[in-house]
């Protein structure tokens, strides 16, 4: 059974950048590193953005501990080497992957004209990256959500290159709840393109990472690219509240057409007991369920029974969040879900693929990886 990867990433390189507006040209990323007997241990990699040092976890790849010790090739990893990537998906059984960013999953820059150069550079790449295994590999874009004017130009100009299969909203974007009707015109033309919003985990919040200033790491943190004790409240529960805004706001009945998608926020049955607890609200919305309109990542451990008798299978789907390297990361997706024995085969494929491919408007996944 053929896969569809809902979640993998790229680990950002100097290469991203090639696409850089020459204007950016002496502002653009640099990669640093420090010693690993230092507080960051294993992350012990940088990007020195705007004169700040940048903490992203394993990107860059340039002296990162943590980086060398993963199952993939450096190109692999970079999408620098694309024959590299499709080998490894190969190995996986994962006929699609959609690819999401590393770095924009924290704060690049307060400098928002900088920020938009960025993406867009970060958005070519990999729409040439995509080019060379057209079917295969697929991009989350990335737009500015701070000047939305330039995030609606930058939807049109990628609708033109190919590869774009969504778009990434964090579920605070910088200090804005998902629903701030700032953010509309942006929605408004994810609508129009037919592209799903997919909300991952991701530190958009400046003020709610300043609040940690200060304090010390816990023995117990190892990822030390989050702000002490910052971790769960600063990105799965970030994801969470995504939907709460959701659900409890105005966003389906403003825009019926629009499709979403909520990852890495620990699991999917969070959100069957996110759905009732709104349902018990007073606010009736488990219509979008049924008209396939919301869908959420899935771990293997997940009460999945659960989740389906209250959200439905057409929402589950499932990830590898390769070549990261925590939890979430799952390197044999179909024999972790297979081997539990609890599972039809009809849900599986609905969760393999099917529902992947009603999300994304990916075409059906046949018996062929290609």
């Amino acid at each position: 059974m053929h896969i569809i990867d809902a979640d993998s990433h790229v680990i950002e390189s100097s290469q991203t950048w090639a696409y850089l507006d020459p204007v950016y040209h002496a502002r653009r990323p640099l990669p640093i590193s420090v010693p690993v007997d230092t507080d960051f241990k294993d992350w012990n990699s940088f990007w020195l953005i705007d004169r700040k040092v940048r903490h992203f976890g394993a990107t860059p790849v340039e002296g990162n501990l943590m980086a060398s010790r993963k199952a993939y090739s450096v190109g692999c990893q970079q999408l620098t080497n694309v024959a590299e990537r499709i080998a490894a998906m190969d190995r996986m059984k994962v006929a699609r992957q959609l690819v999401h960013p590393s770095f924009a999953l924290s704060i690049l820059s307060e400098d928002a004209d900088l920020e938009a150069a960025l993406f867009q550079s970060y958005n070519t790449f990999m729409s040439k990256a995509c080019a060379q295994a057209p079917g295969r590999l697929y991009f989350n874009a990335i737009v500015p959500f701070r000047q939305p004017d330039v995030a609606v130009a930058e939807l049109r100009r990628l609708s033109q290159l190919g590869g774009m299969a969504s778009v990434l909203v964090r579920g605070l974007e910088w200090d804005k709840p998902m629903d701030h009707p700032a953010h509309y015109p942006i929605f408004a033309e994810a609508e129009r393109l037919g592209l799903p919003m997919v909300v991952h985990l991701g530190l958009g919040s400046p003020t709610m990472f300043q609040m940690f200033d200060g304090l010390v790491h816990p023995v117990a943190e190892k990822k030390t690219f989050y702000p002490p004790y910052s971790r769960r409240l600063l990105s799965t529960l970030t994801v969470q509240y995504g939907f709460f805004n959701l659900m409890e706001g105005s966003l389906l009945d403003d825009f019926p057409k629009l499709r979403w998608a909520f990852l890495e926020g620990g699991g999917c049955t969070w959100m069957a007991a996110a759905l009732r607890t709104v349902e018990r609200g007073g606010r009736k919305v488990a219509h979008a369920f049924a008209d396939q309109r919301i869908h959420v990542g899935c771990e293997p451990d997940d009460d999945i029974s659960y989740a389906v008798s209250v959200i439905g299978e057409d929402a589950l789907l499932v990830s590898s969040d390769m070549p990261h390297f925590d939890e979430a990361a799952h390197d044999s997706i179909a024999e972790e879900y297979e081997q539990r024995g609890d599972l039809s085969e009809s849900l599986l494929k609905k969760m393999f693929s099917s529902n992947a491919e009603r999300l994304f408007g990916f075409a059906a996944v046949t018996g062929e990886s290609g």
